[in-house]
């Protein structure tokens, strides 16, 4: 038994070097038609890069991937611009202040204080907890659109009152709690266009014309709305797959002790306060101000800074870079994919690929979100490259097939939010940078996700035959 976890390390190792000799060959080779050098550079050096994602050999950091890729694309000849063109996005500088704010109410011992001053007057128990996350989940998503601000806000507070529960690190109680709040944080709000970045980017990714006038809010709705059904049936079968040994037995006199055990409210908790109420405020009154969301954002953290809420000392031992750099590097895939050629190369086989499986609706549907899936082990960039490349199909699919575009839209947004592996979807190492080892179990969230497969192809099968109902199938 102690030889099986180094006999696991050599098993990584080997595979990583495997695909490093691969990608290699590749680079050298050049054995693909159609595909320039830059291409095939690039294809060799997204293979290394992909094994020390998904094998980690040796604990391997996600930087040391993003470092492959930015040098195997200067080896291509690609400017360093190029490459890094997803540090300078708006997500990134979305992420980072939404890190630190949600971070800082664990710092300082807000979300602890909210917590407690809830549980005095309430009974609570996992039902009401699980309700009480969906209601707000919902809440959250009509002040902002943005999924990561959401789920960063939110999750810090779950794990506060897992640990004001008395629930163990690693306990199936704290993980319902915990994954339960990160899932509603999302799904609910897919069933809107503008519940999250999906809504708007993947219909961007609609051909201009004919396909993007059909993706309207109304439409969206229409073909989405399962999705508010779908977070039901999933956190319920959670909860009975992840259901806790024991019933949450602390009573309003623990709390009311943990809440004087606090003490007076902080200068820090003061101004961590101040800094998420105008947060807030900005964000519900944002059609009226002349804000961006990332600007919300990032005046809200230099208010954090400006009252002193962070110290520098906070912001490096709590600034999560390997997740960061990860992120832009992830963010800048599409980029790299059409300079380097490779999104041109890939075009018309998976573009047949969609052709080849439009047998029936159902067939349709479900093939391509087992397609979509498989593909999601390599686009990592939450199947942007994927989606971009699919929905250049569209007006065959629609012309030919009567396939309403939003109808393959709903089928990669599925597909996206798959979260088998880290590496694929960076909301779980988002969620980790915040919460620690106080957060969820690794095991119970790996059930989740065989869960989170298994229930959307079930959604889907329903959905194909609701869109029928309602005339878009």
């Amino acid at each position: 038994m102690d030889n099986a976890p180094t006999k696991m390390h050599r098993a990584k190792l080997y595979l990583t070097i495997a695909f490093f000799a691969l990608g290699a060959l590749i680079a050298i080779i050049k054995p693909f038609d159609n595909l320039g050098e830059q291409g095939h550079i690039m294809l060799g050096t997204m293979l290394a890069a992909l094994s020390t994602w998904v094998f980690r050999p040796a604990g391997a950091t996600m930087i040391i991937g993003a470092a492959i890729i930015i040098m195997g694309g200067l080896i291509a000849g690609i400017p360093i611009g190029e490459l890094t063109v997803g540090f300078s996005g708006t997500t990134l500088w979305l992420f980072v202040p939404a890190m630190f704010i949600g971070a800082s109410l664990r710092l300082t011992g807000l979300g602890r204080r909210i917590v407690y001053a809830l549980l005095m007057r309430l009974k609570l128990n996992y039902f009401k907890i699980l309700c009480g996350w969906f209601v707000i989940g919902i809440l959250f998503a009509l002040i902002t659109p943005i999924a990561t601000v959401r789920f960063l806000m939110l999750t810090p507070i779950a794990v506060s009152l897992a640990d004001a529960c008395q629930l163990e690190n690693g306990s199936k109680g704290r993980s319902l709690i915990v994954i339960s709040c990160w899932i509603l944080s999302i799904f609910p709000s897919l069933a809107w266009q503008n519940g999250s970045l999906f809504g708007p980017a993947f219909s961007a990714f609609l051909p201009e014309g004919a396909m993007r006038e059909m993706a309207t809010p109304e439409a969206w709705f229409q073909i989405m709305s399962p999705w508010l059904l779908f977070s039901i049936i999933f956190v319920t079968a959670l909860y009975f797959l992840l259901k806790p040994e024991k019933k949450l037995t602390i009573t309003k006199e623990e709390v009311c002790e943990m809440y004087k055990e606090l003490g007076p409210v902080s200068k820090k908790e003061r101004g961590c306060l101040i800094s998420i109420i105008f947060m807030f405020l900005c964000l519900i009154l944002q059609s009226f101000l002349p804000f961006t969301v990332n600007q919300i954002m990032l005046a809200s953290f230099v208010l954090m800074l400006l009252l002193g809420v962070l110290s520098s000392a906070d912001i490096s031992a709590n600034g999560n870079w390997d997740v960061i750099i990860f992120l832009g590097i992830m963010l800048s895939f599409s980029n790299i994919f059409n300079i380097s050629g490779l999104t041109h190369w890939l075009t018309p086989f998976l573009l047949s690929l969609m052709q080849a499986i439009a047998l029936s609706p159902l067939i349709y549907v479900m093939a391509l979100f087992l397609l979509c899936v498989l593909l999601r082990f390599f686009d990592v960039a939450q199947g942007w490259i994927t989606a971009s490349i699919f929905s250049l199909a569209t007006p065959i699919m629609f012309s030919n097939y009567g396939f309403h575009p939003l109808i393959s839209t709903a089928v990669f947004v599925s597909a996206s939010c798959i979260f088998f592996f880290k590496y694929a979807q960076v909301w779980i190492v988002q969620v980790e940078s915040v919460t620690g080892d106080g957060g969820w179990n690794p095991v119970h969230l790996r059930t989740a996700s065989i869960l989170y497969l298994f229930v959307a192809a079930l959604q889907l099968v329903f959905s194909r035959f609701y869109w029928g109902l309602v005339g878009i199938l």
